[in-house]
Protein backbone atom coordinates (compact mmCIF):
# COMPACT_ATOMS: atom_id res chain seq x y z
CA UNK A 1 0.00 0.00 0.00
CA UNK A 2 1.63 3.40 -1.03
CA UNK A 3 1.73 5.64 1.92
CA UNK A 4 -0.42 8.78 1.76
CA UNK A 5 1.94 11.26 2.91
CA UNK A 6 3.90 11.05 -0.40
CA UNK A 7 0.69 12.48 -2.11
CA UNK A 8 1.13 15.56 0.17
CA UNK A 9 2.06 18.70 -1.75
CA UNK A 10 4.43 20.19 0.62
CA UNK A 11 2.94 24.56 0.80
CA UNK A 12 5.78 25.84 -0.98
CA UNK A 13 5.75 23.02 -4.24
CA UNK A 14 1.99 24.20 -4.01
CA UNK A 15 2.75 28.43 -4.35
CA UNK A 16 5.59 27.18 -7.04
CA UNK A 17 3.29 25.13 -9.27
CA UNK A 18 0.52 27.58 -9.04
CA UNK A 19 1.53 30.69 -8.45
CA UNK A 20 5.11 30.86 -9.91
CA UNK A 21 8.92 31.17 -8.72
CA UNK A 22 8.16 35.44 -7.86
CA UNK A 23 5.26 34.61 -5.80
CA UNK A 24 7.64 31.96 -3.99
CA UNK A 25 9.91 33.83 -2.94
CA UNK A 26 8.38 36.40 -1.83
CA UNK A 27 6.18 34.34 0.62
CA UNK A 28 9.17 32.42 1.50
CA UNK A 29 10.87 35.71 2.67
CA UNK A 30 8.14 37.50 4.49
CA UNK A 31 7.47 34.00 6.43
CA UNK A 32 11.32 33.67 7.08
CA UNK A 33 11.03 37.40 9.01
CA UNK A 34 7.79 36.42 10.90
CA UNK A 35 8.39 32.55 11.44
CA UNK A 36 11.58 31.48 10.75
CA UNK A 37 10.70 28.15 13.09
CA UNK A 38 7.85 27.29 10.33
CA UNK A 39 9.90 28.03 7.39
CA UNK A 40 12.56 25.66 8.23
CA UNK A 41 10.18 23.15 8.84
CA UNK A 42 8.37 23.70 5.44
CA UNK A 43 12.00 23.51 4.00
CA UNK A 44 13.04 20.25 5.73
CA UNK A 45 9.32 18.69 5.40
CA UNK A 46 10.24 15.21 3.54
CA UNK A 47 7.42 15.84 0.74
CA UNK A 48 9.29 18.92 -0.56
CA UNK A 49 10.57 19.03 -4.30
CA UNK A 50 14.38 19.64 -5.17
CA UNK A 51 13.20 22.62 -7.46
CA UNK A 52 11.91 24.60 -4.43
CA UNK A 53 14.67 24.19 -2.60
CA UNK A 54 17.00 25.39 -5.43
CA UNK A 55 14.93 28.26 -5.96
CA UNK A 56 14.85 29.51 -1.91
CA UNK A 57 18.53 29.03 -1.76
CA UNK A 58 19.18 32.54 -2.11
CA UNK A 59 17.09 33.49 0.51
CA UNK A 60 18.22 30.65 2.38
CA UNK A 61 21.84 31.57 2.40
CA UNK A 62 20.54 35.45 3.20
CA UNK A 63 19.16 34.38 6.34
CA UNK A 64 21.93 31.70 6.95
CA UNK A 65 19.52 29.12 7.53
CA UNK A 66 21.81 26.66 5.91
CA UNK A 67 22.79 25.04 9.59
CA UNK A 68 19.32 24.33 10.12
CA UNK A 69 18.58 22.23 7.03
CA UNK A 70 18.58 18.71 7.26
CA UNK A 71 21.00 16.18 5.49
CA UNK A 72 18.96 15.96 2.56
CA UNK A 73 18.61 19.51 2.05
CA UNK A 74 22.21 20.38 2.90
CA UNK A 75 23.63 18.43 0.75
CA UNK A 76 21.54 18.71 -2.04
CA UNK A 77 22.99 22.74 -2.07
CA UNK A 78 26.90 21.19 -1.35
CA UNK A 79 26.15 19.65 -4.90
CA UNK A 80 24.60 22.49 -6.46
CA UNK A 81 27.02 24.49 -5.35
CA UNK A 82 30.17 22.09 -6.65
CA UNK A 83 28.26 21.84 -9.65
CA UNK A 84 27.58 25.53 -10.52
CA UNK A 85 30.80 26.99 -9.16
CA UNK A 86 33.07 23.64 -10.81
CA UNK A 87 35.02 23.63 -7.34
CA UNK A 88 35.14 20.71 -4.40
CA UNK A 89 33.90 22.05 -1.48
CA UNK A 90 36.97 19.90 1.01
CA UNK A 91 34.57 20.59 3.90
CA UNK A 92 31.73 19.02 2.49
CA UNK A 93 32.27 15.49 4.01
CA UNK A 94 33.18 16.34 7.38
CA UNK A 95 29.71 16.92 8.23
CA UNK A 96 28.32 14.02 6.62
CA UNK A 97 27.63 10.37 7.99
CA UNK A 98 30.40 7.54 7.40
CA UNK A 99 28.28 6.19 4.65
CA UNK A 100 28.54 9.09 2.58
CA UNK A 101 28.80 8.00 -0.35
CA UNK A 102 25.84 6.43 -0.42
CA UNK A 103 23.90 9.65 1.03
CA UNK A 104 25.11 11.49 -2.18
CA UNK A 105 23.42 8.52 -4.24
CA UNK A 106 20.26 8.77 -2.17
CA UNK A 107 20.52 12.62 -2.64
CA UNK A 108 21.12 12.46 -6.45
CA UNK A 109 18.31 10.49 -6.95
CA UNK A 110 16.04 13.11 -5.18
CA UNK A 111 17.09 15.70 -7.08
CA UNK A 112 16.39 14.15 -10.31
CA UNK A 113 13.26 12.33 -9.01
CA UNK A 114 11.58 15.55 -7.84
CA UNK A 115 13.28 17.80 -10.15
CA UNK A 116 13.48 16.59 -13.91
CA UNK A 117 9.72 17.73 -14.43
CA UNK A 118 10.92 21.63 -14.03
CA UNK A 119 13.75 21.21 -16.24
CA UNK A 120 14.25 24.37 -18.33
CA UNK A 121 14.21 26.77 -15.15
CA UNK A 122 17.11 28.16 -15.92
CA UNK A 123 20.26 26.98 -17.71
CA UNK A 124 21.92 26.68 -14.73
CA UNK A 125 19.22 24.94 -13.23
CA UNK A 126 19.18 22.57 -16.81
CA UNK A 127 23.05 22.32 -16.14
CA UNK A 128 22.81 20.77 -12.50
CA UNK A 129 20.28 18.48 -14.02
CA UNK A 130 22.73 17.21 -16.21
CA UNK A 131 25.30 16.54 -14.05
CA UNK A 132 23.43 14.99 -11.79
CA UNK A 133 22.47 12.98 -14.24
CA UNK A 134 26.19 11.98 -15.56
CA UNK A 135 26.92 11.56 -11.68
CA UNK A 136 23.96 8.91 -11.25
CA UNK A 137 24.85 7.01 -14.85
CA UNK A 138 28.53 7.35 -14.62
CA UNK A 139 29.52 6.81 -11.07
CA UNK A 140 26.74 5.17 -9.67
CA UNK A 141 26.11 2.97 -12.29
CA UNK A 142 21.74 3.62 -11.66
CA UNK A 143 20.11 2.92 -14.43
CA UNK A 144 16.51 3.63 -12.83
CA UNK A 145 16.88 7.41 -13.94
CA UNK A 146 17.14 6.53 -17.77
CA UNK A 147 13.29 6.31 -19.00
CA UNK A 148 12.81 9.46 -17.24
CA UNK A 149 16.30 10.75 -18.90
CA UNK A 150 14.80 10.09 -22.20
CA UNK A 151 11.99 11.72 -21.58
CA UNK A 152 13.79 14.95 -20.63
CA UNK A 153 15.62 14.41 -24.08
CA UNK A 154 13.24 14.63 -25.88
CA UNK A 155 11.13 17.29 -24.36
CA UNK A 156 14.13 19.46 -24.72
CA UNK A 157 14.37 18.67 -28.01
CA UNK A 158 10.74 19.59 -28.66
CA UNK A 159 11.29 22.87 -27.30
CA UNK A 160 14.70 23.19 -29.28
CA UNK A 161 17.01 23.26 -25.74
CA UNK A 162 20.21 22.09 -25.52
CA UNK A 163 20.69 18.20 -24.86
CA UNK A 164 23.77 17.21 -25.79
CA UNK A 165 25.05 16.82 -22.12
CA UNK A 166 22.39 15.35 -21.25
CA UNK A 167 22.41 12.80 -24.43
CA UNK A 168 26.13 11.91 -23.18
CA UNK A 169 24.95 11.25 -19.55
CA UNK A 170 22.37 8.57 -21.29
CA UNK A 171 24.92 6.43 -23.09
CA UNK A 172 27.64 7.03 -19.96
CA UNK A 173 25.06 3.95 -18.55
CA UNK A 174 27.13 1.71 -20.84
CA UNK A 175 23.48 -0.27 -21.16
CA UNK A 176 23.14 -1.31 -24.57
CA UNK A 177 19.32 -2.93 -23.50
CA UNK A 178 18.46 1.13 -22.63
CA UNK A 179 18.79 1.67 -26.25
CA UNK A 180 15.40 0.42 -26.82
CA UNK A 181 14.26 3.29 -24.93
CA UNK A 182 14.73 5.33 -27.60
CA UNK A 183 13.74 2.91 -30.36
CA UNK A 184 10.46 3.35 -28.48
CA UNK A 185 10.52 6.82 -29.99
CA UNK A 186 10.72 5.83 -33.48
CA UNK A 187 6.72 5.01 -33.26
CA UNK A 188 6.37 8.84 -31.90
CA UNK A 189 3.93 11.17 -34.11
CA UNK A 190 5.80 13.91 -33.22
CA UNK A 191 8.19 14.92 -36.61
CA UNK A 192 10.79 16.27 -33.63
CA UNK A 193 10.72 12.86 -31.92
CA UNK A 194 11.34 10.68 -35.21
CA UNK A 195 13.71 12.71 -36.11
CA UNK A 196 15.76 12.78 -32.91
CA UNK A 197 15.48 8.54 -32.37
CA UNK A 198 17.24 8.43 -35.82
CA UNK A 199 20.16 10.63 -35.18
CA UNK A 200 20.72 9.25 -32.02
CA UNK A 201 20.13 5.44 -33.33
CA UNK A 202 22.25 6.09 -36.16
CA UNK A 203 24.74 4.03 -36.19
CA UNK A 204 21.98 0.60 -36.52
CA UNK A 205 21.73 -0.18 -40.26
CA UNK A 206 17.97 0.02 -41.05
CA UNK A 207 17.86 3.61 -39.49
CA UNK A 208 18.43 5.70 -42.01
CA UNK A 209 16.22 8.79 -42.06
CA UNK A 210 16.34 8.75 -46.10
CA UNK A 211 15.16 5.17 -46.21
CA UNK A 212 11.07 5.50 -46.51
CA UNK A 213 10.38 2.57 -44.93
CA UNK A 214 7.10 2.36 -43.05
CA UNK A 215 7.56 3.84 -39.53
CA UNK A 216 6.61 0.56 -37.49
CA UNK A 217 9.00 -1.57 -39.84
CA UNK A 218 12.03 0.64 -38.93
CA UNK A 219 10.77 0.30 -34.93
CA UNK A 220 10.70 -3.80 -35.71
CA UNK A 221 13.81 -3.69 -37.55
CA UNK A 222 15.67 -1.75 -34.86
CA UNK A 223 14.42 -3.49 -31.83
CA UNK A 224 15.40 -7.33 -33.34
CA UNK A 225 19.01 -5.69 -34.51
CA UNK A 226 19.20 -4.63 -30.77
CA UNK A 227 17.79 -8.08 -29.67
CA UNK A 228 20.50 -9.56 -32.26
CA UNK A 229 23.61 -7.34 -30.84
CA UNK A 230 22.95 -6.40 -27.09
CA UNK A 231 25.52 -9.13 -25.75
CA UNK A 232 28.30 -7.79 -28.09
CA UNK A 233 27.86 -4.57 -27.93
CA UNK A 234 30.57 -2.07 -26.14
CA UNK A 235 30.77 1.64 -25.78
CA UNK A 236 32.90 3.77 -27.76
CA UNK A 237 33.14 6.83 -26.21
CA UNK A 238 32.36 8.62 -29.10
CA UNK A 239 29.38 11.55 -28.78
CA UNK A 240 28.05 14.90 -29.80
CA UNK A 241 30.42 16.95 -28.70
CA UNK A 242 33.30 15.18 -31.21
CA UNK A 243 31.14 14.53 -34.18
CA UNK A 244 27.62 14.93 -35.83
CA UNK A 245 27.18 11.95 -35.94
CA UNK A 246 28.83 9.55 -33.11
CA UNK A 247 28.17 5.63 -32.77
CA UNK A 248 28.12 5.42 -29.17
CA UNK A 249 28.01 1.60 -29.54
CA UNK A 250 29.96 -1.15 -31.57
CA UNK A 251 29.81 -4.81 -32.47
CA UNK A 252 32.88 -7.04 -31.17
CA UNK A 253 33.06 -9.35 -34.20
CA UNK A 254 34.87 -11.51 -32.64
CA UNK A 255 32.55 -12.22 -29.76
CA UNK A 256 29.52 -12.23 -31.93
CA UNK A 257 31.59 -14.85 -34.40
CA UNK A 258 32.29 -16.96 -31.23
CA UNK A 259 28.66 -16.47 -29.52
CA UNK A 260 30.32 -15.19 -26.38
CA UNK A 261 29.61 -12.08 -24.55
CA UNK A 262 31.36 -9.05 -24.85
CA UNK A 263 32.24 -6.45 -22.28
CA UNK A 264 30.46 -3.45 -22.78
CA UNK A 265 33.78 -1.12 -21.50
CA UNK A 266 36.05 -3.09 -24.01
CA UNK A 267 34.61 -5.49 -26.27
CA UNK A 268 36.97 -8.10 -25.54
CA UNK A 269 35.21 -11.60 -25.00
CA UNK A 270 34.37 -12.19 -20.86
CA UNK A 271 34.71 -15.78 -20.36
CA UNK A 272 38.16 -17.71 -21.01
CA UNK A 273 38.59 -19.35 -24.50
CA UNK A 274 40.41 -22.58 -24.92
CA UNK A 275 42.87 -23.09 -27.08
CA UNK A 276 40.57 -24.10 -30.33
CA UNK A 277 38.78 -20.81 -29.97
CA UNK A 278 42.00 -18.83 -29.79
CA UNK A 279 42.89 -20.57 -33.07
CA UNK A 280 39.18 -19.63 -34.53
CA UNK A 281 40.29 -16.05 -33.67
CA UNK A 282 43.66 -16.32 -35.12
CA UNK A 283 41.96 -17.24 -38.85
CA UNK A 284 38.85 -14.98 -37.70
CA UNK A 285 41.50 -11.77 -37.66
CA UNK A 286 43.19 -12.13 -40.92
CA UNK A 287 39.74 -11.62 -42.98
CA UNK A 288 38.44 -8.16 -44.59
CA UNK A 289 35.62 -6.74 -42.26
CA UNK A 290 32.86 -7.68 -45.12
CA UNK A 291 33.56 -10.99 -44.38
CA UNK A 292 34.05 -10.48 -40.75
CA UNK A 293 30.11 -9.45 -40.67
CA UNK A 294 29.40 -12.17 -42.63
CA UNK A 295 30.75 -14.86 -40.75
CA UNK A 296 29.49 -13.19 -37.61
CA UNK A 297 26.32 -12.63 -38.43
CA UNK A 298 25.78 -15.99 -39.67
CA UNK A 299 27.25 -17.86 -36.50
CA UNK A 300 24.94 -16.04 -34.36
CA UNK A 301 21.95 -17.03 -36.13
CA UNK A 302 23.07 -20.46 -36.92
CA UNK A 303 24.11 -20.87 -32.67
CA UNK A 304 20.72 -19.37 -31.94
CA UNK A 305 18.90 -21.75 -34.32
CA UNK A 306 20.31 -25.02 -33.84
CA UNK A 307 23.40 -25.47 -31.48
CA UNK A 308 24.25 -29.14 -32.60
CA UNK A 309 24.54 -28.19 -36.42
CA UNK A 310 26.53 -24.94 -34.87
CA UNK A 311 29.02 -26.85 -32.88
CA UNK A 312 29.92 -28.67 -36.45
CA UNK A 313 29.82 -25.64 -38.10
CA UNK A 314 32.51 -23.80 -35.71
CA UNK A 315 34.63 -26.81 -35.81
CA UNK A 316 35.25 -26.72 -39.64
CA UNK A 317 38.24 -24.81 -41.51
CA UNK A 318 37.40 -21.34 -41.96
CA UNK A 319 37.26 -21.38 -45.50
CA UNK A 320 34.91 -23.72 -45.55
CA UNK A 321 32.68 -22.05 -42.62
CA UNK A 322 32.63 -18.87 -45.05
CA UNK A 323 31.21 -21.47 -48.13
CA UNK A 324 28.66 -22.34 -45.70
CA UNK A 325 27.83 -19.05 -44.50
CA UNK A 326 27.72 -17.68 -47.86
CA UNK A 327 25.34 -20.38 -48.94
CA UNK A 328 23.19 -20.29 -45.98
CA UNK A 329 22.89 -23.37 -45.22
CA UNK A 330 21.43 -24.67 -42.19
CA UNK A 331 19.72 -21.63 -41.63
CA UNK A 332 17.27 -21.07 -44.49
Amino acid sequence: MVNDCLNIINPLDKIRLHMGVKELKNFFHELVENNTKKAIKLLNDENLHFPSLFILKSTIEEFSLLSSLNSRNRIALEITDEILTNSANNKASESLPSDYIQTIHSVLKWILDTGFADDGINNKYDKLLDIAATLITKIYKDKTFLPTMVDMIFNRHRRGFFIHDLVWAFFECRDPESLVLIANRLQSSHPKDFELACKLLGFIPCIDMDDKTDKEEKYLSCLNWIEDNSLFLYFTGESFQQTPHPKPYAIAWEAKYLCKIASTDTGEILKSLTKEEYKLLDEFRKLDDDTKTLLSNFSFRLHRKNMEYWNDWIQYPIEKQIQIAIRGEYID
